[in-house]
């Protein structure tokens, strides 16, 4: 049985979204480097440390917490080492394993970029929003992922 292609409705919505990948997203990275001095891979990085508590993960649950692949994040923590702004720290349970978190040189820069970044957020992307229309785009995302989440569960269950 073949898979059905998207109707008119579906690729009018898929290009809308693409649109505003394409028109948000580089301005945004464009500020962040001119602005913070960061990449946008920098800055992602930052915010899943920052989504812990401790600021720390695994390699693994910091890829799993970006959508990385392994090898991506893996050359882009080793950058960001470089530049002192990320540091190794060994697992005490797992001498095989480490975590990745923020040397204070790291800490300092994005806590001076997130500000600004936010700022330009609100400028390009929640000033041209009603309340109903982001409650409504975060519903949007939340169905999307959930799909996408399950289609790839299936996925693996079925290999």
């Amino acid at each position: 049985m073949g898979t059905k292609l998207a109707n008119d409705l579906q690729v009018e919505a898929w290009m809308a979204f693409h649109a505003i990948r394409v028109t948000v997203i580089p301005p945004l990275a464009r500020h962040l480097s001119e602005h913070c001095g960061l990449s946008e891979a920098e800055y992602q990085v930052f915010i899943g440390l920052r989504s812990t508590p401790d600021m720390e993960l695994k390699p693994s649950q910091l890829a799993e917490e970006l959508g990385w692949e392994m090898g991506r994040l893996s050359h882009q923590i080793s950058r960001m080492e470089t530049k002192g702004l990320l540091i190794r720290k060994q697992c005490p349970v797992d001498a095989r394993s480490c975590f990745i978190g923020m040397t204070k040189k790291g800490k300092a820069l994005i806590d001076k970029a997130l500000p600004l970044q936010l700022k330009e957020v609100k400028r390009l992307f929640g000033d041209a929003l009603t309340n109903q229309q982001m409650k409504n785009l975060i519903e949007i995302s939340e169905a999307v992922v959930e799909h996408v989440t399950r289609a790839k569960t299936r996925e693996t269950t079925t290999k």
